[in-house]
């Protein structure tokens, strides 16, 4: 199987029959089997942003349908051209490689000690240490370390 995983704070995982059944819709021209990697994982890309809210609970790893092993394999390609976004196919047939951990190394995850609601801000955005919890409201300051 050759899902793409897409890592964008949360993890969303398209399997290939989804990404097969969802290009037969399209009714494009190309078969299936003859989609580049960039094309297949652009496909995943228009699949989660025409997906309704309920759609996408499906795909989100670790609830209730996808789980992590449909995230582990062989890497056969990615795209990290975007900052807040990866995406990955993974070909889940051949030996997991060593995880390396994903790290969204372009946001700063900030946890609120009111609520322990966390919110991510981006880089560039993060040199201040006084903040409002989008969830709760509270203020607080976070010290650097």
């Amino acid at each position: 199987m050759k899902n793409v995983v897409i890592h964008q704070i949360v993890t969303w995982i398209f399997t290939e029959d989804q990404l097969r059944a969802y290009w037969k819709k399209q009714k494009k021209n190309l078969p299936f089997s003859g989609l580049t990697d960039r094309q297949y994982m652009k496909l995943a890309e228009e699949m989660l942003e025409h997906s309704s809210h309920s759609q996408l609970e499906q795909h989100l790893l670790g609830r209730g349908w996808r789980t992590k092993e449909e995230a582990e394999g062989k890497v056969i390609a990615e795209d990290e051209s975007r900052e807040d976004i990866h995406v990955e196919i993974i070909d889940t047939n051949a030996p997991a490689e060593p995880r390396r951990r994903m790290l969204m190394d372009r946001v700063r995850e900030i946890p609120c000690p009111h609520c322990s609601f966390t919110f991510y801000v981006r880089e560039a955005a993060s040199e201040r240490s006084d903040w409002t919890c989008p969830a709760c409201g509270n203020h607080f300051h976070e010290s650097k370390s």
